[in-house]
């Protein structure tokens, strides 16, 4: 198989730093039946940030307003698989 690469949308959320954010959040989009291509988390300013690739950004926007989640604005990623 070879290695592809191509352009994404991204989103990242910000949660409280605290055991099983992350976990309610990524569980949340699996209820709502979002597949996401990537996904990054990591402490920010005493925070969780939560970076999210979904395969489909227009059902993921959808889903984050039902689960009430403040996404970032859209931004630009590269994706390589492989």
């Amino acid at each position: 198989m070879s290695d592809t690469i191509r352009k994404v949308d991204y989103y990242y959320v910000v949660v409280a730093d605290k055991p099983g954010e992350g976990a309610k959040v990524l569980s949340g989009l699996a209820a709502q039946g979002i597949n996401l291509l990537a996904f990054s988390g990591f402490p920010s300013a005493r925070k969780g940030q939560l970076d999210l690739v979904p395969e489909d950004s227009a059902s993921f926007k959808l889903a984050a307003k039902t689960l009430k989640l403040k996404l970032s604005a859209r931004k630009t990623a590269f994706l390589l698989q492989g």
